[in-house]
């Protein structure tokens, strides 16, 4: 089944920020746009999709402007640059990021994935002391899987675009303090 994409503000059934047309006239202002254009329209809905839940993920700045909205954006009662957030927008760079991020996941579907039990982890040892040694093997099949990749620890350029409006981060990424 084709994936559909629902960008319309303030749903209940939104998935997306952001509509296939405006992707695409996005990619039509970068210099590197082939990584996107040679995918088909499903393959960049689906990105596009999985983009916005991996954004969704974070913990933001404000509130949200609906309580029946399905998504987190649009957001209310905090400001980016002295720009107050509206509820009849959603940021720019929210869409930025968006855009990037489905290109990202479209041309490396692996990215999030995490560890499968077969990479990363010794699967064999050995340990000597003086006469007395011990090896031991693991068997691949009995190790478990890994923790999903962190989103920021893939793509750190995220950061860049997200940064100011998230209210906490993860692993080495740094976020500004707000007192008062």
């Amino acid at each position: 089944m084709a994936a559909t994409i629902v960008a319309t503000l303030k749903s209940a059934t939104a998935n997306s920020y952001v509509t296939l047309a405006e992707a695409n006239i996005y990619f039509e202002t970068v210099p590197e746009s082939t990584t996107w254009d040679n995918k088909t329209d499903d393959q960049k809905n689906r990105a596009l999709i999985s983009a916005t839940r991996w954004i969704d993920s974070f913990t933001y700045y404000g509130d949200r402007c609906d309580d029946g909205q399905a998504l987190k954006w649009p957001r209310n009662n905090y400001e980016v640059d002295n720009v107050e957030l509206a509820c009849t927008a959603i940021p720019s760079n929210i869409k930025y990021a968006q855009y990037e991020l489905a290109k990202a996941l479209a041309n490396d579907t692996d990215a999030m994935t995490g560890n499968k039990g077969t990479e990363g982890i010794i699967s064999e040892t050995e340990v000597q002391l003086g006469d007395m040694k011990e090896k031991k093997k693991y068997s691949e099949s009995s190790q478990g899987t890994g923790l999903t990749n962190n989103i920021l620890d893939v793509y750190p350029w995220l950061q860049s675009f997200l940064g100011a409006y998230m209210l906490g981060g993860a692993g080495t990424f740094q976020m500004r303090v707000v007192r008062g």
